[in-house]
């Protein structure tokens, strides 16, 4: 069963909050995460990682500028 985790929309891009388990990483929620992941939706609808930073505010930032170049 997958787990649920924090996740916000900015500008197009998903961030997803994550934690490493002893196997793999899992989606966390915001005050248990390690490090978050910025996605981007492809044409085909699959989210693909595009960015991985250790806090919220730097992903949120790197959607802002991402957005701004692109």
């Amino acid at each position: 069963m997958p787990q649920k985790g924090f996740s916000a929309i900015v500008n197009k891009l998903h961030i997803h909050a994550m934690r490493s388990t002893a196997s793999r990483e899992v989606q966390a929620g915001q005050s248990d995460a390690q490090f978050f992941h910025v996605y981007r939706r492809a044409p085909s609808g699959e989210l693909m990682l595009i960015e991985r930073k250790l806090s919220f505010d730097s992903a949120f930032e790197y959607c802002v500028i991402f957005s701004a170049l692109h």
